[in-house]
């Protein structure tokens, strides 16, 4: 199984790395873009990734009147690894952050690949918040009925053993995969820095989000109750087309949209249409 790696880019874009602490002390690695004081929208990296995602998503941003909040996962960048039970514990964790962040209202939330189930969770958990989802080429709700299934037969082996691996098991599979990653995706701006930074947190960061894809997130998709658009390539080969449109269907308000290019990568032209869709859009829900 090719597990999800996402790192959008037009060219290299190095951010700064600023940490903040969170009112209720952790430390988090984030990154802002686009318009200072736009429109907020949270920014899940993927697999493989941390604040970098591109000097596109700048233009993009103050083109749209959208300010970007990439914060990097534990295990990820600047984050110090720590513990998760399950994905549906990201908005607990996100609440103290948010309030130093200065992100007191609505917001927008964006997952790209393996954080499309935080940008859910953020939904499901925080309802009066989360006005609207963007979904790129994301992890679908792998528990859900026939999902998985959707998957060829090497997936729903690689699923079932991070539901019951050990720690130390899926840290030496993920050191494998992150040195693999810096050699085939060589020409995407800042996955080297990306996997050195979570190299020096001992892949705890991959390790851990795979074993919380695979088993319970804690919350239904049904949970979901506001506007989610999504974003697919048919000749997606990392997250097969159909698993994630079968997901989808079980998501009460979501819209697809088929990403022309063959690549599990966003393109240009989805960055800009997702960017245009959530410029639009009111962060109030009903």
């Amino acid at each position: 199984m090719r597990r999800s790696v996402v790192t959008n880019s037009r060219r290299p874009f190095e951010k700064p790395m600023p940490t903040i602490k969170a009112v209720d002390g952790r430390t988090w690695g984030y990154a802002r873009y686009g318009e200072a004081g736009g429109k907020p929208v949270l920014v899940h990296h993927g697999l493989i990734g941390d604040r970098n995602i591109g000097v596109i998503w700048d233009d993009l941003g103050k083109a749209n009147g959208l300010e970007w909040i990439v914060i990097e996962r534990p295990g990820y960048g600047q984050t110090p690894a720590l513990a998760m039970d399950r994905i549906a514990d990201w908005p607990t964790m996100m609440e103290p952050l948010l309030t130093v962040l200065g992100v007191t209202g609505s917001f927008a939330a964006v997952g790209i690949s393996a954080g499309a189930p935080y940008a859910y969770a953020l939904a499901a958990g925080m309802p009066a918040r989360a006005g609207r989802i963007g979904i790129l080429s994301g992890v679908p709700f792998i528990g859900a009925d026939r999902v998985l299934a959707a998957y060829p037969a090497d997936g729903q082996a690689a699923y079932a053993r991070y539901a019951i691996a050990e720690g130390k098991a899926l840290r030496a599979e993920f050191r494998a995969f992150c040195a693999d990653m810096v050699a085939t995706l060589a020409e995407h701006p800042h996955v080297e820095s990306a996997v050195t930074a979570i190299l020096a947190h001992d892949v705890a960061g991959p390790a851990r989000e795979a074993r919380l894809q695979a088993i319970d997130w804690g919350f239904d998709r049904s949970a979901v109750q506001c506007p989610v658009d999504l974003w697919h390539s048919d000749g997606d080969d990392m997250v097969p087309c159909a698993a994630a449109r079968m997901s989808a269907s079980g998501l009460p308000k979501a819209a697809w949209h088929i990403q022309a290019e063959p690549s599990h990568f966003p393109s240009e032209a989805t960055l800009q249409e997702m960017a245009s869709t959530l410029g639009d859009a009111e962060l109030i829900t009903d």
